[in-house]
């Protein structure tokens, strides 16, 4: 692949990676046009169609359908995307949301609990039969481009558009299937984040890799923007546009020119100091210590679970702390395990 994949911009940058999980060597490139990060070399679309229906989750998780901790670990996602889409005032009174690889039906699980009418897709055999079994969730067994015609109105992706082959194809698919003023919800790994390890950055799975900028513009045609939230990860929520703009609308020159300088500030200074990779064997730790406590429940315990704690928390109780001119009120602040 000569041309970028989003808008056909000759690349301006090239470079070699390793594949954090086999160790493989990708070939990078950096678009021009809309400064997207991208692989130079994409497999076919069939390959992928095999890989991501079979293989995609045991080379990732190693496991066929998800582990008790990984289940905890969706259910603790699912929550913060929840509260995400709240921040952004989308409503789930009488809405009907759509997750886009849905993995194992945890985020629609949560969704129905928050009063979405949810359904999902998941291309993965063994996952979208554990969401059914598990959940009682309606997560269908196909890919995007096998998505019907039926109209919901808000479509959720959670660490799946990365993996689109066809990234305009699938927002344009997304579009048309959106009611009038629906809402697209997107979370992508941000290329621009300081916290990834130098090491733990390219994957042969992750086609693209987005910053905010090259992210606006992949859905600019279709969508606007609502909410932004540029940590870590990309929180993005958009409505869709009554009619199609022309075309997208592109980055600046010097938006571009901001990836190509965070790509080359990336290594392990930035990662221990700015992006406290230090902190994360402590992180570590106590993420052990919560998800040693689920014992033997069940998947849909593990989610109530959750839910239960995401519930006590939005009805904080109230501390009186005595100060020397009277009193004040705090709000109780609660760890995030069971």
């Amino acid at each position: 692949m000569s041309s970028c994949r989003l808008c056909n911009s000759s690349f301006i940058q090239s470079w070699t990676a390793q594949d954090a999980k086999s160790g493989e060597t990708l070939s990078m490139a950096l678009c021009g046009g809309c400064g997207l990060v991208q692989q130079a070399v994409l497999p076919t679309d069939e390959a992928l169609k095999i890989y991501y229906s079979h293989n995609y989750r045991e080379d990732y998780k190693s496991t066929h359908q998800p582990k008790a901790k990984y289940v905890y670990r969706a259910g603790q996602s699912a929550r913060d995307r929840l509260a995400f889409i709240e921040r952004a005032g989308i409503n789930p009174q009488d809405k009907r949301l759509l997750d886009i690889g849905a993995g194992g039906g945890e985020f629609c699980y949560m969704a129905g609990k928050a009063g979405f009418g949810a359904a999902g897709i998941e291309p993965h055999v063994g996952y979208s039969d554990y969401a059914r079994q598990q959940y009682d969730v309606a997560v269908r067994t196909c890919g995007i481009e096998e998505l019907g015609h039926s109209e919901v109105d808000v479509v959720t992706m959670f660490h799946v558009f990365e993996h689109l082959a066809h990234p305009t194809d699938a927002v344009k698919k997304i579009w048309s299937v959106l009611s009038e003023q629906g809402n697209l919800v997107i979370e992508v790994p941000n290329i621009h984040q300081s916290d990834a390890s130098p090491h733990n950055i390219y994957f042969k799975a992750h086609l693209f890799y987005y910053s905010r900028f090259s992210l606006m513009a992949a859905v600019s045609q279709y969508f606007e923007l609502v909410a932004l939230e540029d940590n870590n990860n990309l929180f993005m929520a958009f409505r869709k546009r009554a009619q199609p703009l022309q075309s997208m609308v592109l980055p600046s020159a010097a938006q571009i020119m901001q990836t190509q300088i965070r790509l080359n500030q990336k290594g392990w200074t930035e990662y221990l100091v700015e992006g406290g990779g230090w902190k994360k064997v402590f992180l570590r730790a106590a993420k052990t210590v919560g998800e040693s406590r689920l014992g033997k429940l069940p998947a849909r315990g593990i989610l109530d679970k959750v839910w239960e704690k995401r519930q006590k928390q939005k009805q904080p109780s109230w501390l009186w702390l005595s100060t020397g001119g009277g009193l004040i009120v705090a709000m109780e602040l609660c760890l995030n395990l069971f």
